[in-house]
């Protein structure tokens, strides 16, 4: 086997629930618009974190989790005008400026109730400092061989990881993308570590990795590898990969 040899997977469908996670913010202030070439529905402040698709030409897609207040939510299905939006902290972080129905209505807690909007930004109003691919490109390229779990703490903090203790010595680091056909998450980072070592990353989206080998495998999987362990950790983690996956 070749030494330092990486494989790439590409990671498919995770179940689809809500989660307080995100991998892009606004780099100010911004309109969303429900329809790429449609009226602007929300007024978005600055560094309001959102998932995206892959970026478009002009315009990208987003999914915003949010909060309204209960009492606001007109017939219990649309937001009016006017209508001020919060984060999971109450923080304010749009209104609404024109009438429309958000893609889903979660549960309500409290005096507030989460929903999730779908619209569409300028590219340009992404903050081109906060995106997960670029920051873990450059952590790998200056990475040494079987780097620990310190070395990427505070990149796992920034994006809020979902933290997944596996089996054995296993635990996952998860960061999701929106389906909007299927109005679910799925996997766009899985960090997989053995005790405290990286041993695996799979994603979606490009990633620079300067000083290992790598290898396509198959067209419907990306994986990052590192290759001194064996094909039954191969399997382990594949294993962890399909447990995120739809029933």
């Amino acid at each position: 086997m070749q030494k330092n040899k990486y494989i790439f997977l590409l990671i498919a469908l995770l179940i689809g629930s809500a989660h307080n996670l995100w991998a892009e913010r606004t780099s100010g202030y911004c309109s969303m618009k429900e329809e790429e070439k449609g009226k602007e529905v929300l007024s978005l402040y600055p560094h309001v974190y959102f998932y995206c698709a892959t970026p478009g030409q002009i315009y990208s897609r987003i999914w915003i989790d949010a909060w309204v207040r209960t009492s606001d939510l007109y017939d219990g299905i649309r937001l009016l005008e006017k209508t001020k939006l919060f984060d999971k902290n109450r923080k304010l972080i749009a209104k609404v400026t024109l009438s429309f129905n958000p893609m889903k209505i979660m549960e309500e807690t409290d005096s507030l109730t989460h929903i999730v909007l779908s619209g569409y930004i300028e590219k340009s109003c992404i903050d081109n400092t906060y995106v997960p691919e670029n920051e873990l490109s450059k952590l790998l390229e200056k990475a040494e061989n079987n780097e620990k779990y310190t070395y990427f703490y505070d990149f796992i903090g920034r994006y809020e990881f979902s933290e997944t203790k596996e089996n054995n010595s296993y635990t996952s680091y998860l960061l999701n993308e929106p389906n909007f056909t299927q109005q679910l998450l799925e996997p766009r980072l899985l960090l997989v570590f053995y005790k405290s070592e990286l041993i695996a990353i799979f994603h979606t989206r490009d990633l620079t990795v300067k000083r290992y080998d790598s290898i396509e495998m198959g067209s419907q999987y990306k994986m990052i590898y590192n290759s001194k362990f064996s094909e039954h950790t191969k399997k382990e983690m594949v294993d962890i990969y399909k447990r995120k996956l739809q029933p």
